[in-house]
């Protein structure tokens, strides 16, 4: 009976801490780069970078409500035809740089905390440690939200605002 009302209030206060994010794509289908390594286009890319984005929101502000409108997505690297057979591969080069855009609000409850419009980029994306795999299409991409994200909303960031 004890750890029944044990478990009980913790699925109370996991319950009461989850954060609610909505990610929102505004006009996909004219971002910058969506590219698969066939040349078209793939929305299925921004599933995974919804993901992310709500793993990290999730993540770092647990409780809050957040909303994100994404506004523009550039992936590292450029598709391009390559070899005899012309087959479409990801080339990485120094200037193709990934930059996502996006708006984003914070709230407690009726109130926003904080809200701003971001452009993220990745100047040296190629660089440093990924902590992701090298198989991860959108390691760079990850990367940078990872670092936006603990940046933002560090607590030593919270304690300045």
């Amino acid at each position: 009976m004890k750890y029944r009302w044990i478990a009980l209030s913790l699925v109370a206060i996991a319950a009461t801490a989850r954060a609610d994010v909505q990610v929102n794509f505004v006009q996909p289908e004219k971002f910058s780069d969506i590219k698969d390594n066939h040349g078209f286009k793939q929305l299925e890319l921004l599933k995974d970078i919804e993901a992310h984005l709500v793993e990290q929101a999730a993540k770092r502000l647990p409780g809050r409500d957040v909303r994100i409108n994404v506004t523009d997505v550039d992936l590292a690297g450029e598709v391009e035809p390559f070899g005899r057979r012309m087959e479409w591969l990801r080339v990485m080069r120094n200037i193709t740089l990934p930059s996502i855009v996006f708006n984003y609000e914070v709230r407690e409850g009726d109130k926003i905390v904080q809200q701003g419009e971001v452009k993220l980029r990745d100047m040296n994306y190629q660089d440093g440690f990924y902590g992701y795999s090298n198989s991860d299409t959108l390691r760079a991409e990850k990367r940078m939200i990872d670092r936006w994200f603990k940046e933002e909303f560090s607590p030593k960031m919270a304690a300045v605002r």
